[in-house]
């Protein structure tokens, strides 16, 4: 009994709830459009006393307005929730040229790659394991025009099986391909890593090098009624590293260089003003 009792009560809140998101929406001849509540009930058909009848719609702020049926092309009753999604995708703040900031969090990830020992240069992990890492970048430019972006980036990418860090300094092109609220994008990015210093016993001595550092990848700008919009998107990036270490203390005196190209996949989010 309680069961039915509960259920019962369900289906009249979300009837409840389902009526009050229904609004009475009036299409005026001239096409204006009102959205409220008509106090009083519409009669298209009657004449009265040989004038068109009066209907009253009240706004949600309580102002009322007065028709008469002569001015009026239709009235229809609609979702409120279907309306502000409507207002949403069409009215969004959207600037074609001008300085744009653009701050990314990325989620790093590398696949298990081995050792090749025929090429020294090769990308290799010493304990051979997927390693992931953490990325926070920022972007400054100018938006040349709806199409081309063209800025200046630099971030920390956090290498955590390495544990190794870098700083990219890079130039960055970007472009988007639709004038909607939500648009695809692509970017290309090309600049020089500089690797942090590594953290080592005091028997042992390393000097780092950055590289090369490349990346490309794509998304969606999801643009809002305010100045920032938000990024979603997916890329490729490959970091280039030279590390050279030798035994300070008892040592043969032999230099050890390793070269590492990090090739990873990262998933960003961002936001942009």
């Amino acid at each position: 009994m309680k069961n039915i009792a509960a259920l019962l009560l369900l289906l009249v809140s979300s009837f409840a709830f389902a009526q009050s998101n229904i609004e009475d929406v009036v299409y005026l001849k001239s096409g204006s459009i009102i959205r409220g509540k008509i106090t009083t009930p519409p009669n298209l058909l009657k004449e009265e006393q040989g004038s068109s009848s009066k209907i009253n719609v009240e706004l949600l702020g309580g102002s009322v307005f007065v028709f008469d049926e002569s001015e009026i092309d239709s009235i229809k009753k609609e979702s409120t929730l279907k309306n502000q999604l409507k207002e949403i995708k069409k009215n969004y703040f959207r600037r074609d040229r001008g300085f744009r900031n653009q701050t990314e969090f990325g989620i790093i990830y590398g696949a298990n790659l081995k050792r090749d020992d025929s090429d020294p240069n090769y990308y290799y992990n010493n304990n051979p394991e997927d390693d992931f890492g953490i990325s926070l970048h920022s972007i400054n430019g100018y938006q040349v025009w709806p199409c081309l972006y063209v800025a200046a980036g630099v971030g920390i990418d956090r290498m955590i099986s390495y544990r190794q860090t870098f700083s990219p300094f890079y130039l960055r092109v970007s472009s988007e391909f639709l004038k909607r609220r939500v648009t695809p994008y692509a970017f290309f990015d090309v600049g020089y890593a500089v690797m942090w210093k590594q953290k080592t016993p005091d028997y042992l001595t390393y000097q780092n090098k950055g590289g090369l550092y490349v990346s490309c990848g794509g998304g969606v700008r999801i643009y809002t009624r305010s100045r920032a919009s938000v990024i979603l998107s997916a890329s490729y990036k490959s970091t280039q590293s030279e590390t050279k270490w030798w035994y300070t203390v008892g040592g043969d005196g032999t230099i050890y260089n390793i070269k590492r190209s990090y090739q990873r996949l990262s998933i960003n989010v961002g936001v942009t003003f």
